[in-house]
């Protein structure tokens, strides 16, 4: 099986290196591919550039290689993804004779991360895991492509288009380049590593247009969103150490500024980037009492512990849960917690 990720140039240079352990996981993979016809691909809900990228380029892989694919997600493509080929074909409800053989899930690895809602004509008789993240349920899938080093899922996704011998096509492409730009904070973040850089390499070959991508992704904001912005820059509180910033989003928001959660992407990030901060901690009103929780850390916390006691989960500088109590309730539970693991 071809693990080296080259377009061109000298076969013999593995551009992108694999283990032992992940080229099995995707040689498992493929060969479920082979046997199979109807696939349904989907990612967690509120989903985020590396959800709709590695949804759409392993659906669109999967279409390459003559399959049925459903694009399935609870929520809706976010406006700045929709330019991507085939977001005008992802859906929000399964169809009830969709008949699938295999459900691929995408960038997470528990079942409850897809949503309550998840029908059960949208389960396969085999489930397929394709993720990186730290926290995972390891009795939820019959196979999982895992690799917590990878900067996105979407980097996994690009090692299955080599690996099944497809071509490298701009849509792909594009798809594969939101999943690592987005999850690298374009390539800013401490998990940008070299394969990253060499990936978005091959997928710049392949016809991506940097900018292109970055005008869509960023810089195509609805006024309505810097209008929301302002509204939660104005909730921004310290922990009295400093080291702990907070935002809170709220459903009167939403309501005065005729916008939704789709729009809130990023806003945490404007925490983090103040000095001294260590941890920037989001809350957002999910239901009555009940609010969605999103850590940042620079580096020195791992909030992936954090969040997996709450039940939550994710990567050592990017994680959440859900979590009930009033919002002053959450951040003073959340403000103790944190001072702890700081103090460690």
């Amino acid at each position: 099986m071809p693990m080296n990720a080259s377009t061109g140039g000298d076969p013999a240079i593995e551009l992108v290196p694999t283990t032992v352990e992940l080229a099995d996981q995707i040689e498992r993979f493929l060969e479920v591919i082979e046997e199979n016809e109807r696939f349904l691909v989907v990612s967690h809900t509120s989903p985020d550039g590396d959800a709709i990228g590695s949804t759409l380029s392993m659906g669109l892989l999967l279409e390459a290689l003559g399959k049925e694919v459903v694009f399935y997600n609870r929520d809706a493509v976010p406006y700045n993804f929709g330019f991507l080929e085939g977001a005008d074909a992802m859906v929000t409800e399964v169809p009830a004779d969709a008949d699938i053989d295999v459900t691929v899930v995408l960038d997470c690895a528990e079942p409850e991360r897809i949503g309550e809602e998840f029908p059960e004509q949208g389960w396969g008789d085999t489930i397929v895991v394709v993720d990186h993240h730290k926290t995972w349920d390891a009795e939820f899938a019959d196979i999982y492509v895992r690799d917590v080093g990878a900067a996105a899922t979407g980097e996994l996704v690009y090692r299955l288009v080599v690996a099944a011998g497809v071509k490298l096509d701009k849509p792909i492409a594009e798809a594969l380049y939101c999943c690592v730009m987005t999850d690298t904070g374009s390539f800013r973040y401490s998990n940008t590593s070299r394969t990253t850089f060499r990936i978005a390499g091959e997928l710049i070959d392949a016809g991506v247009e940097p900018w292109r991508m970055t005008s869509h992704i960023y810089e195509s904001n609805p006024k309505e969103r810097l209008e929301l912005l302002a509204l939660v820059l104005n909730t921004l509180e310290f922990s009295h150490c400093g080291r702990l910033a907070f935002l809170r989003i709220e459903d009167e928001m939403f309501e005065s500024t005729g916008t939704g959660p789709e729009l809130t992407d990023g806003f945490i990030n404007y925490a983090r980037s103040i000095r001294g901060v260590e941890v920037a901690t989001q809350l957002r009103e999910d239901d009555e009492d009940l609010w969605r929780v999103s850590f940042r850390s620079r580096g020195k916390v791992d909030v992936s512990e954090l969040a997996a006691k709450f039940g939550g989960g994710g990567h050592h500088n990017a994680a959440g849960c859900r979590i009930e109590g009033t919002s002053d309730e959450i951040v003073e539970k959340l403000s103790q917690a944190l001072v702890e693991l700081l103090d460690e």
